[in-house]
């Protein structure tokens, strides 16, 4: 297990406080990424007090995350130790429905996985956003 401390809300009226939450370890296709900025928006201040529904509580909101790699897994073939990259609203999809292959995984078939508040179809567990 591999816990790390980030900023997340407990429930729809808690402040962002500092909190324990479990990261998957790094599989083939994954990099791991030392974040260095996360920018919190709208839409993750409407999630982090449910005011669209659905809110997986702790929320660890954040999606505008910048940073550099520090880990690749054994697969991994288009980024090195040290590159600048970048994390937008979501983290996962099919990668096989028409619109995936089209390059607008917005529209997956199977529906993406959210950077916060998804369900990471690797483990059934709740994904994270940007951290501390």
């Amino acid at each position: 297990m591999n816990l790390t401390k980030a900023y997340a809300a407990l429930d729809a009226k808690s402040k962002l406080q500092m909190h324990k939450i479990e990261r998957r370890e790094v599989g083939a296709k994954d990099i791991l990424i030392e974040i260095e900025y996360c920018g919190v928006c709208h839409s993750d201040i409407h999630s982090a007090r449910n005011e669209w529904g659905g809110t997986i509580y702790p929320i660890v909101p954040g999606h505008e995350i910048a940073g550099k790699v520090i880990k690749i897994g054994s697969q991994v073939t288009q980024f090195k130790i040290g590159d600048q990259v970048g994390v937008g609203c979501f983290i996962d999809s099919c990668r096989t429905c028409p619109a995936c292959k089209e390059g607008v995984e917005q529209y997956c078939d199977a529906g993406f996985i959210g950077t916060y508040n998804g369900i990471d179809k690797q483990t059934n567990k709740q994904t994270f956003g940007g951290y501390s």
